[in-house]
């Protein structure tokens, strides 16, 4: 039997890194059953809960950010970025696979280096998944490096060298499927919040504020709310007092029952959650991270709401009264909603994993 080709995944820190790594190691093994696959993250990041319950072994780095932290944080990591690169190292040459992807985090980093300094040995191709409309510091320095660039959207090609780029969309996990329109669900009509795999204070404070706004709706809504690990006591209790019944979870695992459920998704703008609402076809308003590196969530959000595929709300100013605007005009008019959820299906790429695989291994 001819020897089915290695993988090595290597990223993480946030939800959206994670699963679309996990999503392209399930393409992997999908198409090579008996291949090995590692990935390797950071300690103390999502990682550590997420990818095991995928069943894919994991190794972690002890490592930190370079970039947009303290001074302190920055010697932090410069201390151990030698060590990290060196494990890096250690790995490769035990593992000797076939491709590495760096799917962004600060794993990424000295995986994808190594794999190039070393990789040569074997031959062992090297790739980058770049989720956004503007790369990050991460890939925006390994992209010099990879054979492979490969990019959820059209447009970034001018940003890394020349003939590397493949555009293939954002991997997403094979549980998100094209659902039936939210016009089917009965009522109540349910909004499911959530602000990334860390939760966003912004949002849930735009959220409860809104509420009030809403008391001609009382008892038509049904709220979903993942809050992150920090906020969840004081949004949890919001809701007991606004008296919601709202379900409150700190983090959601079960992510397509309550896309399935969902008549609106209100979320922020990563290219992870934005490549899943395409997927399962929900109408969503984008409330893009302010702070995002290169402000990338709200031009990441333009793309969809350029063509009707989802409404932006500008957290900057914003307050809990127009947001309440926003889902009250959403209630009134499912028309509107039906045309979002057509418009955002356009995105939806099934074979994106697939896709990268294909160039990577080109």
């Amino acid at each position: 039997m001819m020897e089915q080709p290695s993988l090595i995944v290597a990223g993480g820190g946030t939800g959206g890194h994670i699963l679309a790594g996990i999503a392209i190691a399930e393409a992997w093994k999908k198409k090579w059953p008996e291949a090995p696959i590692l990935f390797v993250g950071a300690r103390g990041a999502l990682e550590e809960k997420l990818v095991p319950r995928h069943g894919i072994p994991l190794r972690l780095l002890d490592l930190g950010s370079l970039n947009r932290v303290s001074l302190g944080r920055k010697l932090k990591t410069m201390i151990q970025l030698p060590l990290a690169l060196i494990l890096s190292m250690v790995i490769l040459l035990r593992a000797r696979p076939r491709c590495v992807i760096g799917v962004g985090g600060y794993a990424s980093g000295p995986l994808v280096l190594m794999a190039r300094l070393v990789g040569w040995i074997w031959g062992a191709r090297v790739g980058i998944l770049e989720q956004n409309a503007v790369p990050g510091f991460t890939n925006r320095v390994l992209g010099k490096f990879a054979h492979r660039i490969l990019a959820a959207f059209p447009g970034i090609e001018k940003q890394f060298p020349g003939g590397k780029v493949t555009v293939t969309g954002n991997p997403t996990r094979s549980s998100m499927k094209p659902l039936p329109s939210s016009i089917e669900n009965a009522e109540p009509f349910t909004i499911f919040i959530f602000g990334g795999s860390q939760g966003a204070l912004g949002i849930n404070t735009l959220v409860l504020d809104a509420i009030p706004y809403l008391a001609d709706l009382k008892g038509k809504l049904r709220f979903v709310h993942q809050t992150g690990e920090k906020d969840y006591e004081r949004v949890a209790e919001g809701h007991r007092k606004l008296g919601t019944g709202a379900v409150v979870e700190k983090f959601i695992y079960d992510m397509p029952k309550y896309y399935q459920e969902a008549s609106i998704v209100i979320c922020r703008a990563g290219s992870s959650s934005l490549s899943e609402l395409a997927a399962v076809k929900r109408a969503s308003i984008l409330i893009p991270l302010p702070t995002a590196a290169d402000d990338h969530q709200r031009k990441n959000a333009e793309i969809f709401s350029n063509v009707g595929a989802s409404q932006i709300l500008v957290q900057t100013g914003a307050k809990g009264q127009d947001l309440a605007k926003m889902i009250q005009d959403l209630y009134k008019d499912r028309a509107k909603i039906q045309a979002m959820e057509s418009k955002v299906a356009s995105f939806y790429r099934p074979d994106a994993a697939s896709e990268v695989i294909a160039a990577l291994n080109s």
